[in-house]
């Protein structure tokens, strides 16, 4: 049977480990990249809760109805997952602003990658 070549990663072109992201990828980027196989039963009371203490979305200025609970510090960023002072609530379209500008930046090449 022949062997297949190694995987390559789409970011960085370097073969990349078989079953797991390769290291020039954040942990949160890509499907559930940071959460594993999906909630939890623990995140879903913690959200729950933030959502019933902190109806209103917590972006300044702004008085929507929340809808997400978003970590502060992103769990990729070795932010705390069930941290109460790193959750704030947000409405929808606060939260994918928050969601894509720390997309963008994570895909900005840093100063150790040249």
């Amino acid at each position: 049977m022949p062997t297949r070549p190694p995987r390559v990663c789409n970011k960085c072109r370097r073969p990349a480990p078989s079953n797991q992201r390769c290291p020039c990828t954040p942990a949160w980027s890509g499907r559930n990249g940071y959460t594993g196989s999906g909630s939890t039963r623990r995140w879903r009371t913690i959200r729950a809760a933030k959502l019933e203490e902190q109806p209103i979305c917590e972006a300044n200025g702004c008085r929507a109805l929340a809808v997400e609970v978003d970590h502060i510090t992103p769990v990729g960023a070795n932010g705390d997952r069930y941290d109460w002072a790193n959750l704030q609530s947000l409405c929808h379209p606060h939260h994918q602003a928050k969601t894509s500008a720390e997309a963008a930046a994570a895909r900005r090449p840093t100063a150790s990658q040249g």
